[in-house]
This record gives structure tokens, sequence and C-alpha cells, in this order.
């Protein structure tokens, strides 16, 4: 992916696909942290077993700060994971990335594990943090307004987590990317650019809106959300459609979003990985799947100035 300026320009990418957890405490990460995926061996893992299709080597070496309490209040203690690469000094400063949840903790009572326990955000957590940023993947339980809190308290613990909160991303897959794209419409964040895959997004003209309500019974947070009352323009923003989502609103709410984000001139770089499937990071086993992984991960690097 070729490196993108700052001016706001649109730079929409077609592509058309036919080329060719941590344990307890702050410790590195092994290669196969999840007791699951033993007992599994030989069997189809289940999708929250499964990693991204795309790795390098430098993952098994990132450090987790696993189980930090970013929100406490009467009872309720919500915890975020934290992820770093290694051997930092204490005075390296680098960009955040955050996986953001739009569900509630009750969500995952009938699964093992809780959303930031999938191996799908662990391995991107350490994919994101051994290409030199930090990954944050976080529980929620009331609203999507807790990612608030979550930025308030890597503010204050900054210095702790070598985080610079001035260079931020928000990353978002399916209904997920409504919470990632609520963030974008707060000012006050310094947002560098956006990360969408394959989501639930929506537009000023509340185009689909009264459809993603009825929707929010299948248990994601809506209501909660900011009102989405702009695309902005000052923050790049990657859009990755897959063309084989069973999904249909997720295509329809993407086609909708992107039309909108050209119109006005929004700096979109747009995938379209059309014999892509939902979760294709983690089930599409295929080099097109790792090229796009290695392009977002690019857009990141490159949008948040790593070094």
């Amino acid at each position: 992916m070729k490196n993108f300026n700052g001016f706001q320009i649109v730079f929409i990418l077609f592509i058309s696909i036919i080329l060719a957890s941590c344990t307890g405490g702050t410790e590195k990460t092994p290669k196969d942290d999840d007791p699951n995926l033993e007992s599994t061996e030989g069997q189809e893992l289940e999708l929250h077993q499964k990693r991204i299709v795309y790795q390098i080597p430098e993952m098994e070496d990132v450090v987790c700060h696993k189980g930090e309490i970013y929100y406490s209040v009467d009872s309720v203690e919500l915890e975020a994971d934290i992820y770093t690469p290694p051997d930092l000094s204490r005075s390296s400063k680098l960009p955040l990335v955050i996986l953001t949840n739009n569900y509630p903790e009750t969500f995952w009572n009938n699964s093992s594990v809780t959303h930031k326990d999938w191996q799908m955000i662990i391995s991107w957590s350490k994919l994101i943090a051994a290409s030199g940023m930090v990954a944050v993947a976080y529980q929620t339980k009331y609203s999507p307004s807790e990612a608030d809190s979550l930025i308030s308290y890597l503010s204050r613990n900054a210095a702790k987590f070598n985080i610079d909160i001035n260079r931020m991303a928000v990353f978002g897959c399916s209904a997920n990317a409504l919470a990632a794209q609520s963030l974008t419409q707060n000012d006050e964040y310094n947002i560098k650019c956006a990360t969408f895959y394959y989501g639930l997004l929506l537009t000023p003209d509340q185009k689909y809106y009264a459809e993603l309500d009825t929707l929010s019974s299948y248990g994601f947070y809506f209501s909660g959300l900011r009102k989405i009352s702009k695309i902005p323009k000052n923050i790049p923003l990657m859009v990755v459609r897959a063309g084989m989502d069973q999904y249909d609103i997720m295509k329809k709410t993407t086609d909708h979003f992107v039309a909108e984000a050209i119109r006005s001139n929004a700096q979109l770089t747009f995938i379209d990985y059309s014999e892509g499937q939902h979760d294709f990071d983690v089930l599409d086993d295929t080099e097109n799947s790792r090229i796009i992984i290695k392009q977002t991960v690019d857009f990141l690097t490159t949008h948040l100035d790593v070094k």
C-alpha cells in the first residue's frame, strides 16, 4: 500500500480479488495461550478460537497487561487488556489502537470466553503491538459510552503503558464498527484514522437507522451511540467490505456509507473483497485475506506515524 499524504483527498482502492492472551498479570504472550486450542486438536475450531490468518513472528514477544481495571463503580468493574511491544524504554510513546466493543458482557454469558478473550481479538492485538503500536481490547456492560471511560483511563495512565494519547485509531468489525464510528463523532479525541471491517455503519441522512434499531434486539448497543451527524473529513477512513457476507445488512450499510463518504469528499480507502465472507480475517485462509490484513496494518502505521 502506498503512503498517504495529509491532504483531504479521496483515495478509493477497489480490489477485485483475482490476485492470485494472555495469562494473568503482565507477561509475554506465548504462541499457544488458549487451553481450548489444545483440546480441539484435529477438530474444527469454534469461531472464538480462530486466530487471524496473517501473523508475524514478533507477535510471540508482545507484552500483555491483562485485566487492567479501567472502570469501577459500585460493584461493577470492567477490564481492559493492553498489548505493547516488548522491551520499551520508559520514555517511549507509541500510538494507540482501540479495538472497539459494542456488546455487553451479558451477551457472552453462553460462551466460554468474553469478546476481548476471543483469539481473533487477541491475535489482532498482538499483530498491532508487534507492528509498533499499543492495542487495547476491553469489556463493556451498560453502553458504548464505556469506551469514553476507557479513553479517560488510558489518558491518565498513558505513561504507564507508553501511550501517546494524541495518536489514536479506532478499529471496529461487524456491529463493533458502530462503536468505532461513534467515537469519530467526538472532536475532542485525537483520532488519526479509523478502520471498519464488514461492519454496520450509519450516515448523517439516517438511512438504515430504523432497521439497525430493530436489529439491536440481537444484543449490541444501539440507543447509547452518539448520533452520526457527520462523516469526518479530517480522519482517514478504511472500509473493508466482504462481498460474500451472509449478513446483507452489513453490505447495505457499508455500500451506502461508502457512497456518502465519496459524495462528501472524505479521506477514504475502500477495499471490496469480493470473495471474502464475514469474519474473513479468521475464516478465509487465503493470500488475499493476508494481503488485506497487511494493508490494514500499513494503513494504521502510516496514519499513526509509526517510525
